[in-house]
């Protein structure tokens, strides 16, 4: 056995050492390139090349337009089944309640402190219409604040009832402290019941805005195009390039996925254009006037109720006359319908008569003329009732047709693109298969 000497050395014989890890990677990168440019000097090289670009291409263009898609169909989906009809039980909510309290202050004025039949069937309606919006608008996904809201009105309700029923016994003996009563259940619907209202309805009408700007974007439409762009512009090369090095006219694979993906491309477009002008309409000829004519409905109460409770406190309230000058001037100032308008204008002229009349101490007169400016108001609260449906059922309209435009589509698009990917692999494969 030979046994090393350290002192024995081998002079000129030289050791080379073991490559670095980095230098090896680099050089194991370098014939990986090398392999690359080497398959691709070749025409079969060329053509795996190309079926890999036009695969991933296709399937670029089926996420993008399947996301577009969806996107735009949720959003209509949300508007017409969920934010829309939130939107109404929130207005109801807010106009039931303003109207109940409008309805009561005018019916307590009555002979006696004893309310027409009419009026007191009318604050039943309203307050039933108030407990099932509520119902309603639980059943919807939305803030913690607007959920604190609802549980204000939930909380108040049961105590602004109590409170009337209070004023109505109280009236009905002819007792002074039933004015009271009245002015304590209109406090609490006015500094606390109406605004928690408000706050909900807000609420309901941004989340339906939010779905109006996600239908009608133009983000997704221009996605939408990139994305087509990205899908036919390698497929229209493929085939050039098949028809060049082929000198066959036509790869009829790659020509049906050319044709499929132009069809379903132009189904979109066309599909998204239309349901977001669709959308747009229901926004401009639905659900806005809607808003409009909710939000001058609840004025209108409003302005009654201050008339009602201004002749409840008996010439000591300078707070409601006020507030009905105020109201009196937005709804004056608020472009509504024509006819609506005339008859707004007889309105506010039987509120001036009956102000001079209190003004000038006739206040038994003011009393007894109050329950037909009453009927005035209630009268154009039908007419504002009558164009808020008719509003309505413009928007369930051209929300149904936003909805229609997308049919189909959800299966059409990634239908055409696994089907278009595969065409085009398949008549690539054959010019491939070719070289072999």
């Amino acid at each position: 056995m030979w046994i090393p000497d350290p002192e024995v050395s081998v002079e000129g014989a030289g050791i080379a050492a073991a490559p670095g890890p980095a230098r090896s990677r680099s050089a194991r990168a370098g014939l990986a390139l090398g392999w690359v440019r080497a398959r691709l000097a070749t025409t079969p090289g060329r053509l795996v090349l190309t079926s890999i670009i036009v695969v991933v291409g296709v399937a670029v263009f089926g996420i993008i337009a399947t996301g577009a898609e969806q996107s735009r169909e949720r959003a209509v989906r949300a508007a017409r089944v969920d934010t829309e009809p939130l939107l109404v039980h929130a207005a109801q909510l807010y106009t039931a309640l303003s109207d109940a309290n409008a309805t009561v202050a005018t019916g307590l004025l009555g002979l006696g402190g004893v309310e027409p039949p009419a009026a007191r069937a009318r604050y039943f309606h309203d307050l039933r219409v108030a407990t099932d919006a509520l119902t309603a608008l639980a059943r919807g996904a939305d803030t913690a604040a607007a959920r604190a809201a609802r549980g204000t009105i939930a909380d108040q309700l049961p105590v602004y009832a109590a409170d009337v029923e209070a004023a109505r016994a109280n009236n009905r003996q002819r007792f002074p402290i039933g004015a009271a009563y009245l002015r304590q259940a209109a406090a609490l619907m006015t500094a606390s019941m109406l605004p928690a209202a408000e706050h909900v309805y807000a609420a309901e009408a941004f989340r339906l805005g939010d779905n109006y700007r996600s239908g009608t974007s133009s983000t997704t439409l221009v996605a939408l195009a990139v994305a087509v762009a990205v899908a036919l512009v390698p497929l229209l090369f493929a085939q050039r390039y098949l028809t060049r090095i082929s000198h066959r006219i036509f790869n009829l694979p790659v020509l049906i996925a050319t044709v499929a993906l132009i069809g379903v491309s132009v189904w979109a477009l066309v599909g998204m254009t239309g349901e977001q002008n669709a959308l747009a309409t229901a926004q401009r000829n639905g659900s806005d006037p809607l808003e409009a004519l909710s939000a001058a409905n609840v004025l209108l109460s409003r302005a009654q109720g201050d008339l009602s409770l201004t002749l409840v406190n008996r010439g000591n309230d300078t707070t409601d006359p006020a507030d009905f000058a105020a109201v009196k001037r937005v709804l004056t100032s608020t472009h509504l319908a024509p006819g609506f308008t005339s008859d707004l204008a007889s309105y506010w002229a039987a509120a001036a008569r009956l102000q001079r009349l209190q003004d000038n101490g006739q206040l038994g007169v003011a009393i007894d003329q109050a329950p037909g400016v009453a009927a005035i108001s209630q009268r154009l609260s039908g007419q504002l009732g009558d164009q808020i449906a008719a509003a309505q059922a413009r928007f369930a309209q051209s929300a149904s047709d936003a909805a229609s435009s997308l049919s189909g589509l959800w299966l059409a698009i990634p239908l055409v693109t696994v089907l278009a990917a595969a065409l085009a692999f398949l008549g690539l494969r054959i010019r491939i298969n070719e070289y072999r």
